[in-house]
């Protein structure tokens, strides 16, 4: 089997100067784990998922403490009330993860599944050979794919 066959086809994207809160609402509506940024003529330049959109525990420098961090900032609970301004002037390529895999529809899907369990990604684009998104495969694709076979 390949990744075409499996792949969701033509997904929806983002250019990298949408607004988080743009990003934000597009994947509460639409109930996506994230989006694939693109450039005007399709080709990916990273993703947003829906991780880096929230504050993560990170171990604060020389310490055994850890705290929550956002955008690269350390974040107390009093600032969860700044994070929606945060939003509105933040760009998704402030955020994006550019360091992703990603494969090709006429590759094997079991390649595929390799790398969705091997990395961080749960999301994996899909791109022609000048690197232009034509899909999105996630790990509910595969699951779905088992039970269809069962």
């Amino acid at each position: 089997m390949k990744v075409a066959e499996l792949m969701t086809p033509s997904p929806d994207t983002l250019g990298p100067e949408a607004t988080l809160e743009e990003a934000a609402r597009r994947i509460l509506e639409k109930r996506y784990g994230s989006l694939p940024v693109v450039d005007r003529e399709g080709h990916l330049l990273g993703l947003l998922q829906v991780e880096e959109l929230l504050p993560r525990p990170e171990n604060i420098p020389f310490s055994d403490v850890e705290a929550l961090q956002l955008f690269g900032e350390w974040v107390d609970e009093g600032f969860l009330e700044e994070i929606y301004r945060r939003y509105q002037k933040t760009p998704v390529k402030a955020v994006m993860r550019t360091d992703i895999p990603r494969v090709h529809p006429e590759d094997p899907a079991g390649k595929a599944l390799e790398v969705l369990l091997s990395t961080e990604v749960r999301h994996l684009p899909v791109v022609d050979r000048e690197n232009k998104v034509v899909g999105i495969l996630t790990r509910s694709d595969f699951l779905k794919l088992f039970l269809r076979r069962g």
